[in-house]
């Protein structure tokens, strides 16, 4: 659509880049802001989201080449840094979230609080990312007739379903729902993991609409990762709520629909 925002001389500013910087300093600067209300030093947690950010970067940057090594193999290794452009956002949460978990046993903070703190932000950025892959034409969806179709350069004839727009909705709606849920939650971790929940379920519907080539039955490579990290969380929360002893599970008050009214006579509705 709009993949180069302004151009100084030999110098581009692509929207993309743009985006991703606005993604991580607004997540930066929420997330300093709320550490001291969730008894957090603030230097020590943005010590945290740099640490995690960099290797997310490598780690995406490595999946993205892994997938598509077929391009990337022709003149390795000096190919990973003059076509820099691709980055795999499964390979971004896999090595952030190990990089956090080291990093939080050597400061030895908890790894569960500081990952239910980054949780919800990540979704924020990673919603503004995606706008940054509309803007920029990248990401794009399979052909559609639908109203707001659009095609995904400039100049194209063929319309296509805005895939980046969907997914940064659904990611802004977790980001909301997880800051909701912060408040209620059964037990420290809960909110990473229902990230990554909710993060592979949005991935899974979102890349039915999305351009690609399905790799087993019907099923695009993130498809079936999405699924792999659905059923990994499902499995962790299982293992939480029903390994535990009776006693020790976290209970779920379910709001009342109809409340007691006191009638004339002092008595009351059962």
């Amino acid at each position: 659509m709009y993949p180069d925002l302004l151009q100084i001389g030999n110098l581009t500013i692509h929207s993309f880049g743009v985006m991703l910087v606005l993604a991580v300093l607004t997540a930066i600067f929420l997330l300093y802001r709320e550490a001291p209300g969730a008894n957090v030093n603030p230097d020590l947690l943005l010590e945290a989201i740099l640490l995690t950010l960099f290797f997310g970067l490598v780690g995406s940057r490595l999946l993205f080449i892994a997938f598509n090594w077929t391009f990337f193999s022709e003149g390795f290794p000096v190919s990973l840094f003059s076509r820099f452009e691709g980055l795999s956002f499964f390979g971004g949460i896999v090595a952030g979230v190990l990089a956090l978990y080291f990093w939080s046993r050597k400061r030895k903070v908890s790894f569960l609080k500081i990952g239910d703190l980054l949780a919800p932000y990540l979704m924020l950025g990673y919603a503004i990312g995606r706008v940054g892959c509309f803007l920029s034409g990248c990401c794009y969806g399979t052909e559609s007739s639908l109203p707001w179709a659009l095609p995904s350069q400039a100049g194209e004839a063929v319309l296509r379903h805005p895939v980046q727009l969907y997914t940064a909705i659904g990611a802004l709606l977790i980001f909301l729902a997880l800051k909701k849920a912060k408040t209620k939650r059964p037990f420290i971790g809960f909110i990473l993991i229902a990230m990554l929940a909710l993060y592979g379920l949005l991935r899974f519907v979102t890349d039915f609409f999305r351009y690609g080539h399905p790799v087993w039955l019907g099923l695009s490579a993130t498809q079936l990762a999405s699924l792999c990290l659905i059923l990994l969380t499902a499995g962790l929360l299982t293992a939480y709520f029903y390994l535990l002893p009776e006693n020790e599970r976290p209970s779920f008050k379910l709001p009342r629909l109809i409340k007691k009214k006191k009638l004339r006579s002092g008595r009351k509705f059962r």
